[in-house]
């Protein structure tokens, strides 16, 4: 199929303003201002294959309607929404759009079991469907349901990015940071590749873990306590995030050891987690940095790294800009937790807690991807609770 032109400026060469001085007669008047742009047009396509495999190369998603020449709800659908400027701005710059006459494609309409027209289906690029909307929609409700699909795609281009960071966490061997990337990509990607891949990569780094641990429980069995307890250590501090480093730290603190050695084991722990705070630190990773240093400070307060660890404290408390990135990561991570809050009120039917909880998201992190997420959420909460509106439509 061929793809109608957009625009025709296409049809002519480009001229430069230096051409446009030579061709002009020296008593010439200005040039005119340049008119105005022209509303976005939409360049729909007609063949479905051709468009599928459009918005797939792409990575755009996929907007299609499904009518007949004999629909009046059809013939309305086409004369008002999908005429309406902020409606054509959505398809022309973020989608491929697709028109379908089932009477000339009823494979088709069979296929996605049809049953009222006009019937307009949103789907990502990898055909995974978005909205299925029956009837004469609205332009509003339409344009709701073009941005949410918009969001559910930049959340793949979020995940793609977390996917190629947390593979160089682990070529670096920073398996902490690894885990809490992988872990978010397997929960908001689910079963879309990438969050297939996720969990396939957090399955080898447990399978890692898991073996640190039982070498350090072979050690404690040996009656080697010390090797054993700097073994797990070792996989507490290395495999933060797996439960083989949570179950390694619940066997270090049941271990029963003489008081020097307890004391011993004391001053290594501070000194690696001072180590790590210090590396917080120079990443950039204030937060952690605040957390690590205020743990090291009350639980080994006796210790001479628990004043260095309250000398990082205020080494970013001090300056405006260290504690203003520090204040901002913080937000993340609260969002982060209403997000969870919000979508553990959802499935209890506490509609209102949880839409309190995603706006408060949008409010600690405004303009972030946490903020579209909490609005997409948002959305389909209050489209859940509208009351109902009835749409006109014709039966096939």
């Amino acid at each position: 199929m061929r793809r109608p032109v957009t625009s025709s400026l296409a049809l002519f060469p480009l001229v430069t303003a230096s051409a446009l001085w030579l061709v002009q007669p020296a008593h010439a008047q200005p040039l005119p201002k340049p008119a105005a742009p022209a509303p976005a047009k939409v360049a729909w396509w007609t063949d479905y294959n051709a468009a599928r495999k459009e918005a797939h190369e792409k990575g755009l998603p996929l907007g299609v309607v499904l009518g007949t020449d004999d629909c009046f709800y059809c013939r309305k659908l086409e004369a008002g929404p999908l005429k309406d400027a902020g409606i054509n701005v959505l398809l022309a710059g973020g989608y491929v759009a697709l028109k379908l006459d089932a009477t000339r494609a009823p494979e088709i309409a069979k296929a996605l079991k049809v049953q009222l027209y006009p019937t307009t289906v949103i789907a990502a690029p990898d055909g995974k469907i978005h909205a299925f909307i029956e009837g004469y929609i609205e332009a509003d409700r339409l344009s709701e349901q073009l941005k949410r699909a918009s969001t559910a795609v930049a959340t793949a281009d979020w995940a793609a990015r977390d996917f190629n960071e947390a593979s160089k966490a682990l070529v670096g061997s920073d398996y902490p940071r690894a885990v809490t990337l992988l872990k978010g990509i397997a929960k908001d990607a689910g079963d879309k590749p990438v969050g297939v891949k996720a969990k396939q990569l957090l399955d080898e780094v447990e399978k890692v873990a898991a073996t640190r641990l039982a070498h350090a429980k072979q050690l404690e069995v040996s009656g080697r306590t010390q090797e054993a307890m700097d073994a797990l250590a070792d996989a507490v501090k290395h495999y933060a995030g797996t439960k083989a480093a949570s179950d390694a730290a619940t066997t270090l603190a049941g271990l029963v050891e003489k008081p020097e050695a307890v004391q011993a084991r004391r001053g290594r722990v501070a000194r690696d987690l001072l180590a790590v705070a210090r590396d917080d630190f120079r990443a950039g990773r204030l937060y952690d940095c605040i957390q690590k240093s205020e743990q090291l400070s009350l639980a080994y307060a006796d210790l001479p790294e628990a004043t260095d660890a309250q000398a990082l404290i205020a080494d970013i408390k001090s300056n405006p800009e260290r504690l203003a990135k520090a204040c901002e990561q913080m937000n993340e991570r609260t969002a982060a937790m209403y997000m969870a809050l919000a979508e553990s009120w959802s499935k209890k039917g506490q509609t209102a807690e949880a839409s309190a909880c995603l706006k408060k998201v949008m409010a600690l992190c405004p303009n972030t991807r946490h903020a579209d997420l909490a609005q997409a959420e948002l959305t389909k909460l209050l489209s859940k609770t509208a009351p109902g509106v009835l749409t006109g439509g014709t039966k096939p």
